[in-house]
């Protein structure tokens, strides 16, 4: 739709990233209406956990455009592509803070229907704290109690956008199909890429992969890694990547509250090993002291 620059915004003196929409993309009037609706969402979408709109306009020329806060840092898919996967205390606050844009994003009706690693920012908040944001609303969808005039004409029953690989099996047969739940299939497929290092679903053949994900639930991180995993992680992703959405998770708040109840456990065991490695050390250290000889010796 689109190509993104750096740009220097000389009304508030800061680099900004430039959206703007193609000059093939514009002769189509339901793009434009897209893109002019992205704006709009993220204009009343302000989270920090998505990404800033700072201003929408047309230029001189009569060129769309967003100018948008300049994120500096790295997307969760450059991570991957370079590392293979995510430790879980790495990858614990990544995840809760999609959960954050999510809520915020659902309570205004919007489902974002493209979650993937791509459209998940890492970046430093001014705390020095990582923090996700996630990008890209240019495929979102507006619920019947947030929806515009324009909802219907902008995504046809049959069509299927969004990126096949972390996509819900409802989106597959259809966009207009996606609700909440579809974006909650998203992170739990996302997660799944991130832990076991490759996703519960591959195929070379996209026909293959979507008939794969319509016949079959996904497998387990056990299955796909051959290793043992805490049972409230898998049972987590069960939670997000049921094949039948009523299987799923009811709401982000409901599924960053199973999410926040691992990584609590997760960070009490950690802390558990460390205090146990610490009295061994203790031990050690007293025992050495005891049978050093003396002065005499």
């Amino acid at each position: 739709m689109g190509e993104v620059w750096r740009a220097f915004d000389e009304e508030d003196g800061r680099a900004v990233a430039l959206k703007v929409l193609l000059e093939k993309t514009a002769r189509k009037p339901d793009l434009v209406r897209r893109f002019e609706r992205e704006a709009r969402i993220a204009e009343n979408l302000r989270s920090p956990y998505v990404c800033e709109l700072v201003r929408a306009g047309r230029s001189r020329d009569g060129e769309l455009y967003l100018v948008l806060e300049l994120l500096d840092g790295e997307s969760l898919g450059d991570r991957l592509k370079r590392e293979g996967y995510v430790s879980f205390a790495d990858l614990a606050p990544i995840v809760d803070d999609v959960f954050e844009a999510l809520i915020a994003a659902h309570r205004l009706g919007v489902v974002h229907r493209d979650l993937k690693p791509a459209n998940v920012f890492l970046t430093c908040a001014h705390d020095g704290h990582a923090r996700a944001k996630i990008l890209d609303f240019g495929i979102s969808k507006l619920l019947p109690r947030g929806r515009s005039g324009d909802e219907r004409s902008l995504t046809s029953f049959d069509a299927t956008l969004g990126s096949f690989a972390y996509m819900a099996p409802e989106q597959v047969r259809g966009a207009a199909r996606a609700d909440e739940r579809a974006d909650l299939y998203a992170v739990g497929a996302l997660t799944f890429r991130a832990l076991a290092g490759r996703l519960p679903f591959e195929s070379t053949s996209a026909a293959e992969l979507v008939a794969t994900k319509l016949e079959r639930d996904p497998p387990s991180l056990e299955e796909i890694t051959g290793e043992r995993w805490p049972a409230a992680i898998e049972a987590f992703l069960r939670g997000s990547m049921a094949r039948k959405r009523e299987g799923r998770f009811g709401s982000a708040a409901e599924a960053q509250t199973a999410w926040r109840a691992i990584t609590s456990s997760h960070r009490r065991a950690i802390a558990q090993v460390a205090r146990d490695v610490a009295t061994l050390e203790a031990t050690r250290t007293q025992a050495t002291a005891t049978s050093a000889p003396d002065d005499d010796g």
